[in-house]
């Protein structure tokens, strides 16, 4: 069984339909183009999967505990943080999408990256993003406040490519979601 572990997350795949875009050298040779973590293609249900895995395993700052920082100081702070963790997710899924497209409108450079991809998609490929945090703490918030901001910034994108699917959860709610998160 092909296994990816980042962050603190393994993915145990059934299959070896999955590729990443860091092991590939037609990614590698793009300048400025990020990437997602994983991609793996669910042959018989024809969906592919585009995964992140982030080891943000907290929203708590070491200035918090820090008595020279005071609470506005913080907040500001955790707001560039938050932007800055939105920012990335929106450009990784944006960039990992143009890649695939480049594929389905054959353009010469594509051939690159599709000779890392053990599969092929079509348009009719259901197109599925995750975004899966190593999350310890027990409250959630900030992982629901990151996903709003995530989907509402990806939203126009996801309307353009029909893409229905697209979240960032914590590791626990995807092992409850897929049996092939641990």
């Amino acid at each position: 069984m092909p296994t990816v572990t980042e962050s603190g997350i393994t993915l145990n795949f059934p299959d070896e339909n999955f590729f990443r875009f860091e092991n590939c050298q037609g990614h590698k040779n793009l300048q400025n183009i990020q990437e997602m973590d994983c991609c793996w293609y669910d042959q018989n249900n024809d969906i592919l999967y585009l995964i992140e895995l982030k080891g943000w395993n907290s929203d708590k700052l070491n200035e918090e505990i820090d008595p020279n920082f005071d609470k506005q100081e913080i907040d500001k702070i955790k707001a560039g943080r938050k932007k800055g963790h939105i920012d990335s997710l929106v450009k990784k899924s944006v960039d990992s999408l143009f890649m695939f497209i480049s594929i389905l409108l054959g353009k010469p450079y594509a051939k690159q990256i599709q000779a890392c991809s053990p599969f092929t998609i079509s348009n009719n490929t259901t197109i599925k993003l995750f975004t899966i945090m190593d999350w310890k703490e027990t409250d959630t918030t900030y992982v629901s406040v990151i996903n709003d901001s995530y989907r509402d910034k990806f939203k126009s994108y996801a309307k353009l490519l029909n893409i229905k699917t697209y979240l960032v959860m914590t590791k626990t709610q995807a092992q409850k979601q897929f049996v092939w998160v641990s």
